[in-house]
């Protein structure tokens, strides 16, 4: 069920333009994987079900302007963001449902990421330290496979292996959203004589993606590695980045968490991109049409030129932002191309 208000207004002769709208889709009996114990042995101890409802709503906003509007030259601005927001309303006996990297739960947006919270590297041995649910600490040593409590104040002590210093899917939180807070885009388009120039901007902030392909690179096989791998710890003296634990061969599992969302991978997934820019030349029909031609242009054109990010990764606009995970995506190709356009 779908609603929707807004408002559209022109001024001084159409030179300059604004738009707002509202909207909010209210969904039900969604599609969702119905979890069931496992005793039953049902492949994935799921299945698929009408069992969910959850809302979309937010806000789009769009303005456009004549910069210039001469005989000789015109430049035309067109610019618009939405603010969407998601949550989730129902599931079953609103218990959640768990995905490998991410979560469904009710009163959330909907595939947040959900994994566990990274702390950085204990200064004192290289070990990774985790937040648990209660926001204590514990460091995950390498040769005994086990979490010891870990205390900031004194980082050499690992004498405590209770109860309290273990680790688990209890400790899981929601670390991010998988959808953006905002994006929109900025269009540019100038003539000057028989030239123009048309610009697209588009841009993204706000959510957060898994860098899973990060995770492979620092694999502790010793091979293949990032070059991330040179801030590892390797000693009290040089405790590297702060980031990167210390190496032990074989161990990628337990030090990396592949398995799950970890924020120690969890990245920024703002970006600006410059998506399209396209020059083009009008010949004048004086010239052309004596010849039996009554449009003649010629165009160079760039898809997917430039783009400005914080997220390491290849490109941190995903194909289905409800993943959340970057696992070896197909990145997106800049693309050059020229024409010829003829009408007789």
């Amino acid at each position: 069920t779908k609603y929707d208000v807004g408002m559209d207004i022109q001024f001084l002769e159409g030179r300059f333009g604004f738009t707002f709208d509202y909207y909010l889709n209210s969904i039900e009996d969604m599609i969702l994987d119905a979890p069931y114990p496992a005793s039953l042995g049902i492949p994935g101890n799921s299945i698929s079900k009408n069992i969910g409802s959850m809302k979309n709503w937010g806000y789009e906003f769009s303005v456009n302007a004549w910069a210039v509007r001469t005989q000789d030259f015109t430049w035309r601005l067109d610019a618009n963001v939405t603010l969407p927001n998601n949550k989730v309303l129902s599931l079953v006996d609103d218990a959640d449902i768990v995905g490998e990297y991410t979560i469904i739960r009710v009163e959330e947006a909907i595939h947040s990421l959900y994994g566990y919270k990274y702390w950085g590297v204990n200064e004192a041995n290289g070990n990774p330290v985790y937040y648990k649910a209660d926001n204590s600490l514990v460091q995950a040593d390498y040769p005994s496979n086990r979490y010891y409590v870990f205390d900031p104040s004194n980082p050499s002590d690992m004498s405590t292996t209770t109860s309290f210093g273990s680790f688990g899917a209890s400790d899981k939180m929601i670390v991010g959203r998988t959808q953006p807070k905002f994006f929109g885009g900025l269009t540019s388009n100038m003539t000057w004589k028989n030239f123009d120039l048309n610009i697209l901007v588009r841009y993204s902030a706000g959510n957060y993606v898994m860098n899973r392909t990060r995770v492979d690179l620092l694999g502790l096989a010793f091979t293949n590695n990032s070059a991330e791998i040179l801030g590892r710890w390797q000693s009290t003296s040089n405790p590297g980045d702060g980031w990167t634990p210390r190496l032990y061969f074989g161990a990628s599992n337990f030090i990396n968490r592949p398995e799950t969302t970890n924020t120690r991978f969890v990245e920024k997934a703002d970006f600006l991109k410059i998506s399209n820019i396209q020059i083009g030349y009008n010949f004048p029909k004086t010239l052309i049409n004596p010849i039996g031609i009554e449009n003649l242009r010629v165009y160079l054109q760039g898809q997917d030129l430039f783009m400005f990010t914080p997220y390491t990764g290849i490109d941190p606009e995903m194909e289905n932002y409800a993943s959340g995970v970057d696992f070896n995506g197909s990145p997106r190709q800049r693309v050059i191309t020229g024409g010829l356009s003829v009408t007789f």
